[in-house]
């Protein structure tokens, strides 16, 4: 086949069924789907749940614990257990983020388009129960005493079910991935009373902005939301030393 061809085909690579366990449930754990300090279902319950063998589940179980994502705990309540991804998040991750910039940029630039037109169709789209369950959402973060985990947890939520809202799949789906892509980078965002402020006063315009229909004004808030989250990820990552 010629360099000039027109065809953009990949070379198939090798891919082990651990590997889909794995990204699936790494995926989740990103995601804040699985929270901290909650079980894991067993491997037998795993291998039913993704047509694997329990070796299959066994190396994917490995390599989230070799990431730190999970420890297995021995004894009567034993099992495989979350662990917190923002406890120590700023230790595991600000180098490697900071190593990958290039990549991180592109996937900046790819949110900057993708979100605020789904906030712009979910303007035009959303139902009154997804407007209460965003507002659900937006209120349990204002909680004096949502942990950080939890916090973090509220504003993946609150994206997706925006996302969801604007009633076309791939865009929803873009997003997810968007969401794995950056939130350990997002995990590295110090936790403090002003923090919350801010993330829920923009959260709260931007709920007005959609129980309102108004899809312009939806689309520009998410953009300058999501414009001063990337603002705060660079600096973070290049400027402050602090384990805050």
């Amino acid at each position: 086949m010629s360099a000039n061809s027109p065809w953009h085909f990949e070379k198939v690579t090798p891919k082990k069924v651990s590997d889909f366990i794995f990204e699936q449930l790494e995926e989740a754990i990103i995601l804040k789907e699985l929270m901290s300090d909650e079980q894991i279902p067993s491997e037998r319950e795993l291998s039913v749940i993704f047509s694997a063998s329990r070796l299959a589940v066994r190396e994917a179980l490995a390599q989230l614990e070799a990431l730190g994502l999970v420890e297995k705990r021995v004894g009567a309540k034993g099992g495989t257990f979350v662990l917190p991804l923002t406890l120590n998040s700023h230790r595991r991750n600000r180098e490697e983020i900071a190593k990958n910039w290039e990549v991180m940029l592109k996937i900046f630039e790819f949110r900057a388009v993708i979100e605020p037109e789904a906030a712009f169709l979910a303007a035009e789209r959303m139902t009154d129960e997804e407007l209460k369950q965003l507002q659900e959402y937006i209120e349990a973060s204002m909680n004096p005493d949502c942990s950080r985990e939890v916090f973090r947890a509220l504003d993946v939520k609150i994206h997706l079910s925006i996302a969801q809202a604007s009633g076309n799949p791939y865009l929803g789906k873009a997003i997810r991935q968007i969401r794995t892509k950056i939130n350990p980078a997002l995990d590295l965002m110090p936790f403090s009373a002003h923090v919350r402020s801010v993330n829920n006063q923009e959260h709260e315009a931007l709920f007005l902005a959609l129980s309102s229909h108004d899809g312009l004004k939806s689309r520009e808030l998410m953009k300058q939301h999501i414009s001063m989250s990337a603002e705060a990820i660079y600096s973070r990552v290049f400027k402050e030393h602090d384990d805050i």
